[in-house]
């Protein structure tokens, strides 16, 4: 019974002084000093490069508030960028603390990693998918040339259009082309339905009439349902051909 309490207590130390330890240094990681809106420690860009979006970035905080920090590390040192990032966020307190307006774009050239931190407050205008564009479309080809600083520079500069225009992504309007094919396919498991429970009944029914009626109905039914299949198969690569799906 003593040595179970004893491993209780020694539990409770653990957890009472260990891990608030562990927290203590993980926070206590020492991060680049935030110098200004441009923290160029891996060099990868030019005096000049630097002084342009310096001011570009100065410009955008006085004229909406909103805070857009670039940092450059040669290297994250075994961390993931998405944390390194989050807290490096958090450590240099982007964005106002009222507004949580803040977005900081990291580069790690020698791990050949990037990633866009975005504020809550800004994370309507700059959503996870604009987040994923900017990186595909203005920073990654750049960076492939081993252009860093033209990657930074367009991909700072999409941010910033985004923040000055303000505007949140339009919702996704729903397809047309894929409202028909749901059509389809609740008709057919509809037809299929009343298909199975009509053979049943006429199977038991000794009227020729009725049987040829019925051979006509489902005949047609089975001829729909197939051709409903075709257009769901071959439907989409016509609409995709021609530019009318998503």
């Amino acid at each position: 019974m003593k040595r179970i309490l004893l491993s209780i207590v020694l539990c409770l130390v653990f957890a009472v002084l260990i891990v608030p330890l562990g927290t203590v240094l993980a926070a206590a990681q020492n991060f680049p000093e935030l110098k200004g809106y441009v923290n160029d420690y891996a060099g990868v860009m030019t005096l000049q490069g630097k002084a342009q979006l310096e001011a570009r970035l100065s410009q955008l905080e006085k004229d909406t508030t909103a805070q857009v920090f670039v940092a450059t590390i040669k290297s994250l040192e075994g961390n993931e960028i998405q944390d390194y990032a989050n807290r490096l966020f958090e450590a240099w307190k982007i964005g106002q603390k009222d507004k949580n307006n803040g977005v900081l774009l990291l580069v790690a050239p020698d791990d050949r990693k990037m990633w866009i931190e975005v504020g809550y407050g800004l994370e309507p205008i700059i959503t996870d998918a604009r987040a994923g564009r900017i990186r595909d479309d203005n920073i990654i080809p750049a960076f492939k040339e081993g252009d860093y600083e033209k990657g930074i520079i367009d991909g700072a500069a999409v941010i910033e259009d985004y923040i000055r225009k303000g505007t949140p992504p339009a919702p996704l309007e729903e397809n047309p082309v894929k409202n028909i094919f749901g059509d389809w396919i609740v008709a057919f498991f509809i037809l299929s339905i009343i298909t199975v429970y009509m053979s049943g009944f006429m199977a038991r029914s000794k009227s020729v009439w009725l049987g040829g009626i019925w051979g006509a109905i489902a005949g047609a039914l089975i001829g729909l349902a197939v051709g409903g299949i075709a257009a769901l198969i071959i439907g989409p690569i016509i609409f995709a051909a021609l530019g009318l799906g998503t």
